[in-house]
């Protein structure tokens, strides 16, 4: 469907690699095509994560659509299949977990990738795993099936993808689990010598994947669960989210990460607000921000901040001092969902300005706390524990953490126990001379910092879910942000 250049960028002196939609699809439907291959190559550029290709732009030159992104070293994880080494199974399990985090990343932003085999992931020479061909998914290709309507590969696609029903993240944990089993085995879970593709989506659809470990003598039966839940035929028997499938996995290759430290004693209950409640709470606290009178003075962007200023308020007053509490949770890379964390400490300052005769709101500050008792551990690589660490800086997290293992003085695996005890800034600006809005966040939904610059219609329609990008749940919000300008977690 496509063809990939190596090129110059010649404003950043930089190599890149280009990718061109093949201009000889069907006359009726090349023009829709073109669209979805800008739009949702758009999307994906708005994920930071150093397991996901990074896309630098995508438009439509005249007859040629196009994606320029990263040039990667390395080859795709099919060819390194195709050339018949059996790769052990701690690189395996690596390659694995990496591909998940990547993936939970991005089910954050709703973005389910539909394609996710072995030529859609590419690993470096060091190891890194990135996911590619974001956005390109729901583009046909030579794989799809007769009907026309199902798209993706039929040997990696979920049960539920193949019978045309509502698809959501957990399809690509599917196709993942796939993955998994062929690169321990050697074949894909369903496929059998000699039968069509029809037969094959049936046994998809219906019959249980055999144990890897019967394929593969030494794969352990704890491997074989992860697997089996992988690949449940129901989605709602799988991973709920990519990340928890990450972390049994990393669990699974360098131990638990409670044996490293004493142990902690347990929590005392909970008493956190009922999740149903929330997005109830949220369209009521909209509501009344959205009744807020202008005073006769106020130009359009001056009112919206005024509407901003007393949403937030009424978040602080309704969600963040909520009792019971409502639980908060964030995503750190490698890890996944850090331990629920309870909201206080909200507080909402303003500051004006006199422009003419005009007094108009200058910023507006947002700060509140998030708090756990429980800590989050984990144990990684050196190569992932240098990343973890930054990022862990950036967010301004505390952590211990200790060496594990390792032959000739060299550490295997470094361990980390880290507090959930974050402190949450946003700062939103308004720009009355560009009719814009700034806004520079620390640890709102993404840990670490991020920035986003609004027009004031964009302001006016997306300063809403703002809520939603707070408590870390899928928000229109979140995909605004600057490219670059935040951490690798939402």
């Amino acid at each position: 469907m496509g063809t990939v250049y190596r090129a110059l960028d010649p404003v950043l002196e930089r190599a890149v690699a280009v990718k061109t939609l093949n201009p000889d699809l069907a006359p009726d439907i090349v023009a829709e095509m073109k669209a979805r291959f800008v739009r949702e190559a758009r999307s994906a550029g708005r994920l930071n994560h150093p397991n996901i290709v990074t896309v630098y732009d995508a438009d439509v030159d005249g007859e040629l659509a196009f994606i320029a992104m990263e040039l990667l070293d390395g080859e795709s994880l099919q060819q390194k299949l195709d050339s018949g080494a059996r790769l052990p199974l701690e690189t395996i399990v690596d390659i694995v977990a990496q591909v998940a985090e990547g993936l939970d990343y991005a089910g954050r932003f709703g973005i389910v990738h539909r394609d996710i085999k072995p030529a859609n992931i590419m690993v470096s020479p060091a190891g890194l795993a990135k996911i590619t061909d974001f956005g390109l998914a729901r583009v046909p290709a030579s794989s799809m099936t007769q009907a026309g309507s199902v798209l993706g590969s039929p040997n990696y696609m979920a049960p539920e993808h193949i019978q045309e029903q509502p698809i959501d993240a957990r399809a690509d944990i599917f196709s993942l689990g796939v993955v998994l089993y062929e690169m321990l085995t050697g074949k894909t879970p369903f496929e059998r010598d000699g039968e069509d593709v029809f037969i094959l989506l049936e046994r998809v659809v219906k019959d249980p994947a055999p144990k890897a470990s019967a394929q593969r003598p030494g794969v352990p039966s704890e491997l074989d669960a992860i697997i089996a839940r992988a690949l449940a035929k129901r989605p709602e028997e799988r991973y709920a989210r990519a990340g928890e499938l990450a972390r049994e996995l990393r669990e699974l290759a360098a131990g638990a990460a409670d044996a490293h430290f004493a142990p902690e004693g347990e929590p005392s209950a909970e008493n956190l607000a009922a999740p149903e409640s929330l997005a109830k709470l949220l369209a009521d606290v909209e509501a009344f921000s959205r009744a807020q009178e202008p005073s006769s003075a106020a130009n359009e962007l001056n009112f919206q901040l005024r509407k901003a200023f007393h949403y937030l308020q009424e978040l602080v007053r309704q969600v963040i001092r909520a009792d019971p509490a409502f639980a908060v949770k964030l995503d750190l890379i490698y890890l996944g969902a850090l331990p629920a964390a309870r909201l206080g400490e909200g507080r909402v300052d303003l500051k004006t300005r006199k422009i003419g005769d005009a007094e108009v709101v200058d910023c507006l500050t947002f700060s509140y706390r998030m708090s756990a008792p429980r800590k989050a551990r984990i144990a990684l690589r050196p190569e992932e524990a240098r990343l973890l660490k930054r990022e862990l800086e950036r967010a301004g997290l505390r952590y211990d953490s200790r060496e594990v293992g390792g032959n000739g003085g060299k550490p295997r695996f470094e361990a980390f126990l880290i507090e959930t005890d974050i402190a949450a800034r946003a700062t939103l600006r308004g720009d009355f001379e560009s009719n814009a809005v700034e806004i520079a966040c620390q640890n709102v939904g993404v840990l670490g910092p991020a920035k986003y610059r609004l027009s004031s219609a964009e302001f006016d329609t997306a300063i809403w879910e703002f809520g939603q990008l707070l408590l870390g749940r899928p928000s229109r919000f979140a995909g605004l942000r600057l490219p670059g300008s935040g951490g690798f977690a939402t």
